[in-house]
């Protein structure tokens, strides 16, 4: 890599840059987000990262960036007017969905709605069979006149999506043609271009997602892109995918839903790399920011995929990295309800007014008040400049909770950190206790401005012995995407019983999909040695309704591949569910296929300073139910040689980091601080 290379992470509260510089040096800084427009935030980061730095906008030469616009827009049902087309008789698929809900026995439960209204589902007559056959033809009048119809409709984006097309694309591509003929100022999706999949319900949701989103993504691109030109930047622009690679914006705006968990998809990014240079292959990595905490399980050095999505309340069925959200992050707001009870989040407040000790008019208590009342927190560590105002968060949550509950500000404040801990485990042992995982055998690695904060409780309430803390915390989700490369992933449904024929038809498709994946990484610009191809089967028990996928193994179609998949597949339904089927009819369901373009290589280079062991100073800390005064040591002083033992306080612009009582510290060759949890 010969100039810069800069990564932009747009989040609910700050948006965080990390510019790597021609000799590996890093720089980070962040700026408030602007929800309303997010690409100020992004053209003001970037405008002071080239004043600061002194350096010329064309010497950086790839441009990274995490969005948060499509997940906005889904969450908030704030999309596009999407119209549907669909095949006569199934134009309620996307309203009635599944039997199954979010929760077994809540019968009161609600479904959300998808982001698509009844009166914009369209039908068409035609029809293609399961196996590929074409019973009926759609007629030119009609697909003109249902064009028509939308028009006046008032749609600004339609998506297509008609029965069998994963078989047969035939019939959707005519009504593309005719659509973008008739309607050429609006954007067409098709299902059999974006998820090629079985399973009516989630591909016609997926579409419709991908419509909801693509105007503005669109829109957004191309205002940034026009931005980034006039200020003389000719740099790449890749946008970061829920699947942990990036894609050119060209792609991006096509297929826009694959950009849905484009933020926290860095952090599992930054954790894939934390587990490459330090050794600890099994990481929980809890990205806690100022609106949520995204929590992912890497094992064995490997991330966990999913192509069973869900976001608001919606089925997204396209490859992403596994990552549980939860609404807990600094900005999260506490309060008493009905009950009495005391509860925090999932309400955030967000940038805009932020906390109340931001001084930015906001008056509800939240996680970062309960912090700096605590001493956790140093009032003039703020990240994008100024201090913090320790009496307006003590006011806050005085009013709101302590008075409330009948306690002191302190116990209220320690009671909110408690409160928003709980929540915070319980959706840790989702990706690790829920999925047949012992915390026990990981490392916790926290990150995001207050995930270091909180970092050894939740360890310790999880029983992980260990935790690190990298060496830029409130932006290693923007280091992460410096690792990322580029990626395109395809995928067929091929139902069938497998054995060696149908391994031998497998191995054909993969084939296939693989010359497909080559040529469209050629013409990004990737020569044969930088390309890497990734291939999976999704398998069941014949007659089950749920799958798993498994590598495909290298190597000619033989008894030995079948033999290996089989075993694989029984293994891993054991890991899952706890029992296997040996000797039972196995089922292939859908080939997968990861085409990466590999892009330049990240040196991360050791640190060369020695550790002091002299703390910098120290402040009161109210510590289980006590003040203490504690330590605080500056995490730029920090060297390999460094070690502290609990309780202590390390500071640094974009986070802090709490090391409690009982708790051994020290820092690896490449800053992390690494923090042993178990007393011995």
């Amino acid at each position: 890599m010969k100039g810069y290379r800069l990564a932009v992470d747009t989040g609910g509260t700050f948006t965080d840059f990390c510019l790597l510089g021609e000799d590996g040096e890093l720089y980070v800084t962040k700026e408030p987000s602007t929800p309303y427009d997010p690409s100020r935030a992004v053209l003001e980061g970037i405008d002071r990262i080239v004043r600061e730095k002194g350096i010329l906008p064309g010497r950086i030469d790839l441009l990274l960036h995490g969005t948060t616009v499509a997940t906005n827009a889904v969450l908030e049902r704030k999309g596009a007017r999407v119209a549907l087309i669909t095949t006569r008789g199934f134009k309620d698929i996307v309203f009635i969905g599944r039997q199954n809900r979010p929760h077994l026995y809540d019968f009161r439960a609600l479904k959300p709605d998808p982001p698509v209204s009844r009166e914009m589902v369209f039908e068409i007559d035609e029809r293609i069979t399961a196996d590929g056959s074409v019973r009926l033809k759609p007629q030119a009048a009609e697909m003109e006149t249902v064009a028509g119809n939308i028009k006046n409709s008032g749609a600004e984006s339609v998506a297509v999506c008609l029965l069998h097309a994963y078989i047969k694309s035939a019939h959707e591509i005519m009504l593309k043609k005719v659509l973008e003929q008739v309607l050429p100022h609006l954007s067409v999706t098709v299902s059999s271009e974006l998820v090629p999949e079985f399973r009516e319900y989630e591909r016609t949701s997926t579409t419709v997602i991908n419509a909801a989103v693509r105007p503005l993504i669109d829109g957004y691109i191309g205002r940034l892109e026009a931005a980034l030109g006039s200020r003389g930047f000719g740099s790449k622009l890749y946008i970061m995918q829920s699947n942990g690679g990036v894609i050119t914006t060209k792609k991006a705006r096509e297929q826009s839903a694959r950009t849905v968990l484009s933020g926290p998809a860095g952090g599992v990014m930054a954790g894939l790399r934390l587990a490459e240079l330090t050794g600890y292959k099994n990481l929980i990595t809890a990205d806690m920011g100022g609106t949520s905490m995204d929590i992912s399980l890497i094992h064995k050095g490997e991330p966990r995929f999913s192509t069973e999505g869900v976001i608001g309340g919606c089925p997204l069925r396209l490859p992403m990295l596994d990552i549980h959200t939860i609404g807990a992050g600094g900005g999260s707001i506490a309060w008493v309800d009905a009950g009495g009870a005391l509860r925090v989040g999932p309400e955030s407040a967000g940038a805009v007014p932020g906390p109340a000790c931001y001084g930015r008019g906001g008056a509800e208590p939240t996680v970062t008040d309960a912090n700096l009342l605590l001493g956790r927190l140093d009032p003039a560590g703020f990240a994008a400049g100024g201090e913090l105002l320790p009496q307006l968060a003590a006011g806050s949550i005085k009013e709101r909770i302590a008075g409330r509950l009948g306690l002191a500000p302190e116990q209220a404040a320690e009671g909110i950190i408690r409160v928003v801990n709980a929540g915070m485990v319980r959706a840790m042992r989702v990706v690790s206790v829920e999925k047949g995982f012992d915390p026990r055998e990981f490392t916790l690695a926290a990150f995001g401005g207050a995930g270091p904060l909180h970092a050894m409780e939740l360890a310790r309430e999880l029983g992980v012995p260990r935790v690190l803390i990298p060496p830029f915390p409130g932006v290693t989700s923007a280091w992460g995407m410096l690792s990322a490369d580029v990626r395109r992933d395809y995928s067929q449904t091929y139902v069938t019983d497998m054995n060696l024929e149908a391994y031998a038809v497998v191995k054909n498709l993969l084939g296939q999909m693989v010359e497909r994946g080559r040529q469209d990484l050629a013409r990004e610009g990737f020569g044969a040695e930088e390309m890497r191809f990734d291939s999976w089967v999704d398998l069941r028990y014949k007659g089950q309704s749920y799958e798993l996928s498994l590598p495909v193994p290298d190597g000619p179609p033989d008894e030995a591949g079948v033999e290996a998949l089989v075993e694989g597949f029984h293994k891993l339904h054991r890991s899952y569910y706890g029992y296997r089927r040996d000797g039972a009819t196995l089922e292939a369901v859908t080939l997968r296929l990861a085409a990466t373009g590999i892009l330049p290589g990240v040196q991360t280079g050791t640190l060369g300073k020695d550790g002091v062991e002299k703390a910098c100073g120290s402040r009161r800390v109210y510590l289980s139910g006590a003040w203490q005064m504690v330590p605080v040591y500056d995490r730029r002083q920090i060297g390999p040689d460094w070690t502290a033992e609990g309780p202590a306080v390390v500071s640094q612009a974009d986070s802090t980091t709490l090391i409690q009582h009982g708790g051994r510290a020290s820092c690896d060759p490449w800053g992390n601080i690494i923090i042993e949890t178990v007393v011995q």
